[in-house]
């Protein structure tokens, strides 16, 4: 994952688009109510508290690469969930879980065998893994309008290799790491989402915040909010208001 820091009370507020897909997600998952379950990276700490009020007799462990993600979501927990930072290509855990959830955010690990592994390993046998993140194609005219805005010249020389930080996976090879990995796939697919901003400054701060982070910090300071500009309005005149074009690769599958 990226070694540049989450602003994660901004991040807190302005996740209503992924707050949402995973409470549709979580929704789906049959929970009894007394399992030990990961979220495998648990951000702020929204979901993971919606995860922690279904296990009334069991344990969330909240596991997050970012430290300021991890005491924001200690913060909203407090004892009610175990904590763990580290990466999810090389996680260990004191003991095996009966589930792992995760949502929005596989995309930003770099080696998705290595994640596979990792996950399995933290699983007990039999045990299950619900994960929504960015597939193949999330974002594409989102980044084209990006990079569009960092071919102008007065960001050039900073961002004249656009790359924003996480990468996006097909079910082919998402299934491939997946069955090496040892696990039991009952679904693998891809779903599109748009997310629609009608405030303006909420759309500025959510770009700033999810997904020009790495790009914004490459840039001096004072080009930051021109970079941010020129992104809002490139965006508004191709989509007609400032909106998004996620796509989802959601999995489920066994240990």
């Amino acid at each position: 994952m990226s070694d540049i820091e989450w602003n994660a009370a901004v991040y807190d507020v302005i996740s209503d688009p992924m707050f949402a897909w995973g409470m549709a997600l979580l929704a789906s998952v049959p929970l009894k109510g007394d399992e030990r379950v990961l979220d495998a990276g648990c951000g702020s700490g929204r979901l993971t508290e919606e995860l922690a009020r279904r296990l009334p007799s069991g344990r969330v462990v909240a596991l997050d690469h970012s430290a300021q993600m991890l005491e924001q979501a200690r913060r909203r927990l407090g004892d009610r969930a175990d904590y763990a930072q580290a990466s999810l290509e090389n996680f260990e855990l004191a003991a095996p879980v009966d589930g792992i959830f995760s949502n929005a955010v596989l995309h930003w690990v770099p080696d998705h065998a290595a994640m596979f592994r990792a996950l399995h390993r933290a699983l007990r046998p039999g045990g299950w893994l619900v994960a929504q993140f960015g597939g193949v194609g999330n974002l594409a005219r989102s980044y084209r309008q990006m990079e569009q805005a960092a071919s102008e010249a007065r960001f050039r020389g900073y961002l004249a290799r656009f790359e924003a930080g996480p990468h996006f996976e097909n079910v082919e090879s998402t299934r491939a790491r997946m069955q090496a990995a040892g696990f039991k796939i009952s679904e693998a697919k891809l779903h599109q989402e748009a997310p629609r901003f009608e405030d303006r400054n909420r759309f500025r701060t959510f770009i700033e915040t999810v997904i020009l982070r790495q790009p914004l910090a490459r840039l001096p300071e004072a080009l930051r909010g021109e970079y941010l500009e020129a992104v809002l309005q490139r965006t508004f005149d191709a989509e007609g208001g400032y909106a998004l074009d996620y796509v989802r690769l959601t999995v489920r599958a066994t240990a």
